[in-house]
């Protein structure tokens, strides 16, 4: 059919940014899903992003060709090639298929059947099974998206006329090119020397279009096989290379707008502008600093977010810097809890983890929005429990011991061996962690000289005893072990008692959150 375009967007950063004001770019979606492994975490991003968007879709079960004992039928339609497979292998894929609809239904969608048992298309979601290797059900595929777009979405297929819009997928360097813009358009007409406007990091961003180029038939636009055709025109809807001067601050995402007319060029240069401030965000309230590979995740983000009552104070496009570090600080004096950096798909810069280790602000990156979601929620969630739970006397104290090779009275049953304590103070009952991270069970008894005892201070010289290990096997007769002091208490030693403790014990706390920062993450105790 003419007029339909089919947009791969690997990974979800370019589906997210097939976005505009009000909705998706995408008039209707093909949802893949690997029918031997089922529905996977990213599944229901896109879903979640679909849902949103209000973008109907269908799904393609691919791999079909991986269910075991399948008879691959080269490039036949579905219910061909299910027709001569044994009884086992459509049983199997039966299952299979039938777990994905148990999910779906699970998730709140009515409605959803294989496409050759479905009557109507606008109540149910079809589940076509595909093989992309070889082919089996792709026909099917085409013929059922096809009969879709032609019954109810007829309405969208119209001759395309005047300024080009469309939205930025990607901004990358090309090899022979320099800086290249990848766009789609969804209306409108785009010729060379034409002057666009598109959204900028700080503003939006005045160029002219110096070339056009459209990979060659069957290539791909993001990794093609052969070089560009050049272009002087080209008509929506249709996905292209632009080159073009004083694009490196474009942000992917980004609403792009061909000036037909110079007097129309302040307009539209304001509704950019406009949309662009929708989607950032920034004021003087509590909540989280969120950023973002792109605009288009930016916007996914903001919504996921808000809809599970997480508050934002700022949200921008690009990495995270020492600024966002100074307002997240800012931030904690309105609400400790929402004293954090989120970053989607985005790098840290140096000066930012610096800062952030200085200041004591959590960073949490992710390139799967609901876990980033998941991982924050479970901080702030841990963070309040811990602030109404313990005082001082409640929390276990750091202290940082040296082995004494030269003291090792029993080896095992229990373990008896000397040590040296070098920071904080000792006590019974409490767990040791070697500096290489290897837990060890729990201090059983401190003595001196035959005697028990209920600590031991710094520099102090005792035998202590400990069940369940061997030396030699366990642990080394040499180890330099600390006491193994929980990531709550750490966090409520740092930001309540830090002045009750001791300089010996400030410093067997510091070695002792450096070294699990080294083991675990490097925001552990944040």
């Amino acid at each position: 059919l003419p007029g339909i375009m089919v947009v791969d967007t690997p990974g979800h950063a370019a589906f997210m940014n097939l976005r505009r004001r009000g909705g998706a770019v995408a008039d209707i979606a093909i949802l893949v899903i690997d029918v031997t492994a089922g529905t996977m975490p990213i599944t229901w991003e896109s879903v979640r992003i679909l849902r949103e968007r209000k973008v109907p879709f269908i799904i393609a079960a691919n791999k079909i060709d991986r269910v075991s004992g399948w008879k691959p039928n080269k490039d036949a339609d579905f219910l061909d090639t299910y027709n001569k497979q044994s009884k086992f292998v459509k049983e199997y894929l039966e299952e299979k298929l039938l777990q994905i609809r148990i999910n779906f239904l699970e998730e709140g969608f009515k409605g959803i059947d294989r496409y050759d048992r479905i009557k109507n298309f606008t109540k149910k979601i079809a589940i076509v099974p595909t093989s992309a290797k070889t082919g089996e059900g792709i026909s099917t595929l085409i013929m059922i998206l096809m009969g879709l777009v032609q019954s109810y979405l007829s309405e969208n297929l119209n001759f395309s006329e005047g300024p080009a819009k469309g939205v930025v997928l990607e901004v990358k360097k090309e090899k022979g090119y320099g800086k290249t813009m990848d766009v789609l358009i969804y209306d409108g007409i785009i010729h060379k020397n034409d002057i666009f406007i598109v959204g900028g990091l700080d503003k939006p961003i005045k160029s002219k279009v110096r070339a056009l180029f459209t990979p060659k038939p069957l290539d791909e636009i993001r990794d093609p096989r052969q070089k560009f055709d050049s272009k002087d025109m080209i008509s929506a809807a249709a996905g292209f290379k632009v080159l073009a001067p004083d694009i490196d601050d474009v942000v992917a995402g980004s609403p792009f707008r061909v000036v037909g007319d110079p007097s129309q060029e302040e307009a539209v240069y304001q509704e950019i502008e406009d949309e662009v401030k929708r989607i950032k965000i920034k004021t003087d309230k509590a909540g989280v600093v969120l950023k973002a590979d792109t605009l288009g995740s930016l916007e996914a983000l903001e919504n996921h977010f808000s809809k599970n009552n997480v508050k934002i104070s700022i949200a921008d496009v690009g990495p995270i810097k020492k600024e966002d570090i100074i307002n997240a600080t800012i931030v904690r004096d309105l609400d400790p809890y929402s004293a954090a950096v989120l970053g989607f798909n985005v790098p840290v810069l140096p000066e930012a983890e610096e800062r952030a280790y200085e200041e004591n602000i959590r960073i949490f990156t992710n390139n799967v929005i609901y876990r980033l979601l998941e991982d924050y929620v479970e901080y702030a969630e841990t963070r309040k429990a811990e602030d109404t739970a313990k005082g001082l006397s409640e929390l276990i104290m750091p202290a940082k011991l040296k082995m004494l090779p030269d003291y090792i009275f029993r080896s095992s049953n229990p373990a008896v061996f000397g040590v040296r304590v070098e920071a904080g103070t000792l006590e019974p009952k409490v767990s040791l962690i070697t500096s290489e991270g290897k837990k060890v069970k729990r201090v059983h008894q401190i003595q001196d000289r035959g005697q028990n005892l209920d600590k031991a201070e710094r520099d102090s010289e005792v035998a202590i005893s400990i069940r369940g290990i061997e030396i030699g096997k366990d642990i080394e007769n040499d180890e330099t072990l600390f006491v193994y002091v929980p990531e709550s208490h750490v966090r409520q030693l740092m930001s309540s008692f830090l002045n009750q403790l001791t300089a010996d014990q400030k410093e067997a706390l510091r070695e002792y959150i450096i070294m699990m920062r080294r083991i675990k993450h490097p925001w552990w105790g944040m």
